[in-house]
């Protein structure tokens, strides 16, 4: 089974990517489950959702507690608790940060992960324009086809239909593009 934790603040599109994904790995016959974890608080407090796969019906109902990849899409998390903390020995981390991510070679050999970045906040204010609270959810998603090689992009981009109206769908394939090609490796 793959486990997957998404950690983002109000507003950024985690519930949203987490779902987007679960249809991915469904169209690609896949049983998914995916659900949020926040309580009553407003735009920008933190969310996290969850994500599972597996080729097999799932009967787990519970959180994950021990994910395979952990996507951060707010670098400043890092200041209220280690997103990290519970992720498994081996496992992916994809961080939102800009540059080539080498003040974050510590975390990769801490937590024996392998680490990624993005920079999905200039790519969200190029594709979307400049918010307070950029939306990187597609952008992380295209990140994560990158980086694991176990849904396409393409079933990221067949999924979006779901999730978005025509007017919109252009912009967030695009998103997902750009997450694929512009994710760099921590050494």
């Amino acid at each position: 089974m793959k486990e997957i934790k998404i950690f983002g603040r109000g507003g950024q599109g985690a519930v949203t990517a987490a779902q987007v994904l679960a249809v991915a790995a469904f169209l690609e016959g896949r049983w998914a489950q995916t659900f949020p974890q926040f309580g009553a608080e407003r735009r920008g407090a933190p969310v996290i959702a969850y994500v599972r796969w597996d080729g097999i019906p799932i009967v787990t109902r519970n959180k994950v507690y021990s994910p395979d990849v952990v996507m951060v899409m707010d670098f400043n998390l890092f200041r209220m608790s280690n997103p990290l903390a519970d992720i498994k020995p081996g496992g992916t981390a994809i961080i939102n940060h800009p540059g080539n991510g080498s003040r974050l070679s510590r975390i990769s050999t801490a937590e024996r992960v392998r680490l990624f970045t993005i920079d999905a906040t200039a790519i969200a204010h190029e594709l979307y324009g400049k918010t307070t609270i950029p939306i990187t959810n597609i952008i992380h998603l295209g990140a994560y086809c990158a980086a694991n090689q176990d849904i396409s992009v393409e079933s990221v981009c067949r999924a979006l239909p779901d999730f978005f109206p025509r007017n919109k769908l252009e912009v967030n394939q695009k998103a997902a593009r750009e997450g694929y090609e512009n994710l760099r490796g921590v050494s």
